[in-house]
Order: structure tokens, then sequence, then C-alpha cells
């Protein structure tokens, strides 16, 4: 049965790190692509189906960041299991590895790390999503 040191998990975890900010750009461009579809669709008068196709489109970036933002969550936790692992096999780790396992606080006896988003990142999607909505839905006042 092998166990990874400390240095591969912490190498693995690093690009893990990449690809998530990879990722998260991809999220980025789509979400600013969907506040420009939505004021062109506000200048150009979208009829109800035009909105709904909006609507629909609005969903991937929402769904994209917060599994994005699952897998960074993902990585913390077990990255901070792995290490955890390594201390109860009785190899000594070093400063940051201790420090990482204390800063996250997920080890051995939480188990392995399941993929659902943090908080804060729920409240972040949900207000872009209520914006794309209102922003699609909601009738902007005239110009006096």
């Amino acid at each position: 049965n092998y166990i990874m040191t400390e240095f591969e998990i912490f190498q693995l975890a690093n690009q893990i790190y990449i690809n998530n900010a990879i990722y998260t750009i991809a999220v980025i461009l789509m979400t600013a692509l969907a506040f420009y579809l939505i004021r062109r669709s506000k200048e150009l008068n979208f009829p109800t189906y035009g909105k709904a196709i909006l609507t629909f489109f609005c969903t991937f970036p929402l769904y994209f960041g917060l599994e994005v933002a699952s897998y960074f969550s993902l990585n913390q936790k077990n990255t901070s299991f792995q290490l955890s692992e390594l201390k109860e096999a009785g190899v000594k780790l070093s400063t940051v590895a201790e420090s990482y396992i204390t800063d996250v606080g997920y080890t051995v006896a939480d188990g392995p790390a399941s993929l659902a988003p943090e908080l804060p990142y729920i409240v972040m999607y949900a207000t872009i999503g209520i914006m794309f909505l209102a922003g699609i839905w909601i009738k902007t006042p005239e110009k006096s």
C-alpha cells in the first residue's frame, strides 16, 4: 500500500490549483459574456423565447462556477486529509504541512472530503444568479 510523500502531496495539490485557476478564468469569461448578452438583450428588446434561451445559457456559468468552487474546496480538504494520513502513519511532517492541516482543519477523522461548495461561494453565485434573472426579466425604467 503506497503512501505519497509530503512533497508529492503538495506537488499534486499545486497542479490542481493551476487547473482550478484556468477553469476559474473560463467561468469569469462565461459570466462576462452572460452580462454582455443580457445588456444586448435589453438593447434589442428580446422576445420572450429569446429571454428564455438567455436564461438557460446563464445557468452554465453558475453551474460551472459552483463546480469549480467545489473542486477548490475539495482540493484543500483532501490535501489536509492526505497530510494528516502521513502524520498518523508516523511520518514527521514539516512546519508548513502541520500549519496546512491546522489552517484547513480537515483530518483523517473527517474522512475523504465530498464535492460541495463552501457557503461564501454559494452566496456569491446566488447573487450573480439573481443579477442574471433580474437583468433578463425585470423591465428597466424608461429614460426621462
